[in-house]
């Protein structure tokens, strides 16, 4: 619920209105586990023109370096290049939906649910992914946006 707070206080703050060229990323990345030790993970991703936020939130069976994290930053016009470039490269600039048909009645499953909305260059893309694990492994889409999530990761731990 913080992170829904928190995603909807970004938007209101850098306004409701996006000029047509102006960069929007918004990730919503949550995998999770069903097991004897389950957990979750979720992580929201958030990019306004160079404005930046980023939430991460663990639940469930914990590692001892898992802390719940906001973070906000500016990042460089460099940045922003390196990001619509590697969405380019990694083919994310279309829209697609994918959902695994798995009957969730296995003992243990790890599964992700995956949203990615662009607004790039006058064009709006939307990638929904949502399954088990083994269903996307060898999915392009799953596997480029897997990728593109880790480089985003590390340039907000940067930041």
């Amino acid at each position: 619920m913080r992170n829904f707070i928190f995603f909807f206080a970004f938007i209101l703050l850098t306004g409701f209105t996006v000029r047509a060229q102006e960069f929007t990323l918004t990730v919503n990345y949550f995998a999770g586990e069903k097991s004897k030790d389950s957990h979750s993970t979720e992580e929201n991703f958030a990019i306004t023109g160079m404005f930046a936020s980023y939430t991460i939130e663990y639940s469930g069976h914990k590692g001892k370096n898992q802390h719940d994290t906001e973070k906000a930053c500016t990042f460089t016009e460099k940045d922003i290049e390196v990001i619509k470039k590697s969405i380019i490269e990694k083919e994310l600039n279309h829209s697609a939906a994918y959902s695994s048909k798995d009957s969730k009645s296995k003992s243990f499953e790890e599964f992700c649910n995956i949203a990615i909305s662009i607004s790039m260059d006058g064009s709006t893309y939307k990638i929904s992914i949502n399954g088990d694990l083994v269903d996307l492994k060898n999915k392009s889409d799953y596997k480029n946006a897997l990728s593109f999530i880790t480089m985003l990761r590390k340039m907000f731990m940067d930041c």
